[in-house]
């Protein structure tokens, strides 16, 4: 995708049901669009974060008097399950304590706390246990997909996990047994995203990831199943989206259709 369309769409996003407008207006797939909203979402709570916190006080205040969480999190543009947390937290509830409870939600003991935490975590589709447990079967998908067109063309290889009980330290998800050729590189590993590859994504693995796996295992080969801007900088891997793996569409497009919506 161009920075052009992807900044217009970007700037339009604002919640599940422009995803659906705007994926036919700028004919882009759905799950496409709804990857770029999560991680939009996910950026702009980075950012309010800590100026929430700082007025937890103040919030808890609004909730005791009969402010509903949900009504809270929609009024300071904060996400229901982070909303929640910050009540349960100020209610005497530990960190450890607060993720258990969102897994079983009917342990609270308290009605009001169990009834609005609940009807909290149902209304997030960003950061609620659902949504991300959701999010790591789509990235399961994504490695499926590349397992699956490697044992096409019977390709031997190592799993992260295959590497990681030999030691090794940072690993990609497969990491080939001999190079494969791909555009003039040798590509010795893949790393799976189920990420839409923006500058902020891209750039934020390029240093904790892809600069490391380089060094290591030589050249290589992301691969952002939701697509990725043009124009992104890579030093010894190769970019690519879901459309470098046309004979596996029938799974691609289950993985474009598995949104973290419901």
């Amino acid at each position: 995708m161009d920075s052009h369309t992807y900044h217009k769409i970007y700037n339009l996003l604002h919640d599940f049901e422009d995803v659906f407008s705007l994926s036919e207006e700028y004919v882009e797939p759905v799950g496409v669009l709804a990857t770029i909203l999560n991680q939009k979402v996910v950026k702009m709570t980075r950012f309010r974060h800590r100026k929430i916190y700082s007025r937890e006080d103040e919030l808890f205040t609004k909730w005791k008097y009969g402010h509903p969480i949900l009504e809270l999190a929609k009024n300071f543009h904060f996400p229901p399950t982070l909303m929640a947390s910050l009540i349960m937290k100020k209610c005497g509830f530990s960190r450890k304590a607060t993720n258990c409870l969102f897994k079983c939600p009917d342990d609270i003991e308290k009605r009001r706390l169990r009834k609005e935490v609940k009807k909290a975590l149902e209304a997030d589709y960003f950061f609620s246990p659902r949504a991300h447990a959701l999010q790591g079967q789509k990235g399961e998908m994504g490695e499926d997909i590349i397992r699956k067109w490697l044992d096409h063309r019977e390709l031997s290889y190592l799993t992260e996990n295959e590497l990681r009980e030999q030691g090794d330290g940072k690993t990609p998800d497969f990491v080939l047994k001999q190079p494969l050729c791909i555009e003039g590189l040798n590509v010795n590993w893949i790393e799976s995203k189920a990420l839409f590859g923006d500058e902020f994504e891209h750039k934020h693995y390029s240093k904790k990831q892809f600069r490391d796996y380089f060094e290591i295992f030589g050249e290589g080969m992301v691969v952002y199943w939701y697509g990725c801007l043009e124009d992104l900088p890579a030093n010894g891997y190769l970019i690519k989206d879901y459309s470098f793996f046309e004979e596996c569409e029938e799974e691609v497009e289950a993985l474009f259709n598995y949104l973290v919506y419901w």
